[in-house]
């Protein structure tokens, strides 16, 4: 056998041996790769073992207490919603200390037919105290006052004077912080809350107290004497106002006629209405100017009035006579309801 042949047989052995090694290692990949694709295979197909009573006990136990303490949490926040929003009912003199009860306007006292009207309302920081005049109407049996102020702290209320419906009262050991007051007024176990606070009281240096009616019914003009002058003065100030304005515009006239030979055709037009324009509002001004004469002459009538009253006839007379209107205005509206129940 030649060199040749010998060596060719080597060479194909070899390669042989070669082949045969590459497949026995491709062939142990495989078996490998298969034995993984098995075993991850089993390992995701492996049940999850259910917990034992005793731990599933546990679990349950623990989600119960998250429920229970979210559904505490979400009883505490209703309840404190309708805390919040109900506080007004629970605690009705807790109320915004911008509230306050318009002087002279007529509060009815439930269903009693009663009603009450505040007339005035001072207080005086050097006193701590306060005075409130009340005049009420159609009141049958007892009255009964009581008062806090903004922080629910007990107000001691004195009545200093009663006479004809009217009642005044004192306050007394009102804190310097009171922010706002609650005046509680009952007739007949009805009671109706009157307030007041720190921006709508009438603060003075010293509160003033009389003897008989007629101080009160004269205090009582003085102030709304103050209140028609100070009212008139409003008036005058906006004659004021409405002058200059007139003057403005007159000047803003004189002006722009001046310009107008200058202009061109198209501006000349504009500057034409501009002028109407400010002499309606001349006009406008004028207008409201006389108005405003006659509502002085008007206010100026009823100061008169008022001080005749005191000068002339006495305020007793005066109570005399409102006392009579009030009778009147009573027995009407009596009747008036009587034809109504009967037409029911």
């Amino acid at each position: 056998m030649s060199f040749e042949a010998i060596r060719g047989r080597r060479t194909g052995a070899l390669k042989v041996r070669k082949d045969v090694s590459e497949s026995d290692t491709e062939a142990e990949q495989l078996s490998i790769l298969h034995l993984q694709q098995t075993l991850h295979g089993e390992r995701q197909k492996i049940p999850v073992q259910p917990v034992s009573k005793k731990g599933e006990r546990i679990v349950r136990l623990e989600h119960a207490g998250k429920k229970k303490s979210y559904l505490t949490a979400a009883v505490g926040a209703v309840i404190g919603y309708l805390i919040f929003f109900s506080s007004s009912f629970w605690y009705p003199t807790q109320k915004a200390a911008s509230d306050y009860t318009p002087i002279g306007q007529l509060q009815e006292i439930g269903k009693t037919g009663s009603s009450v009207t505040v007339i005035y309302w001072a207080y005086a920081q050097k006193q701590n105290a306060m005075s409130v005049e009340l005049d009420m109407s159609a009141v049958k049996g007892d009255v009964s006052f009581a008062a806090v102020d903004k922080e629910r702290r007990d107000i001691p209320v004195t009545v200093e004077f009663s006479q004809s419906g009217t009642y005044i009262l004192k306050l007394d050991s009102v804190q310097q912080d009171f922010q706002a007051v609650s005046l509680r007024v009952t007739v007949q176990d009805k009671t109706i809350r009157l307030y007041t606070n720190e921006g709508q009281v009438d603060h003075v240096d010293e509160l003033t107290f009389y003897s008989d009616l007629d101080g009160y019914y004269q205090a009582r003009i003085k102030r709304n004497i103050l209140e028609l002058e100070q009212e008139i003065q409003q008036v005058k100030d906006s004659i004021q106002q409405w002058d200059e304005e007139i003057s403005s515009y007159k000047e803003q006239i004189a002006q722009t006629k001046a310009r107008l030979p200058y202009l061109s055709q198209k501006q000349r037009t504009d500057a034409q209405n501009s002028i109407t324009a400010w002499e309606k509002q001349i006009e406008d001004c004028q207008g409201q100017q006389k108005e405003a004469n006659e509502q002085i002459s008007q206010l100026t009538d009823e100061i008169n009035a008022q001080k005749n009253m005191i000068s002339e006839e006495g305020v007793s007379e005066l109570d005399k006579k409102c006392n009579e209107e009030e009778m009147k205005q009573n027995v009407s509206e009596s009747d008036t309801q009587k034809e109504w129940e009967e037409h029911r």
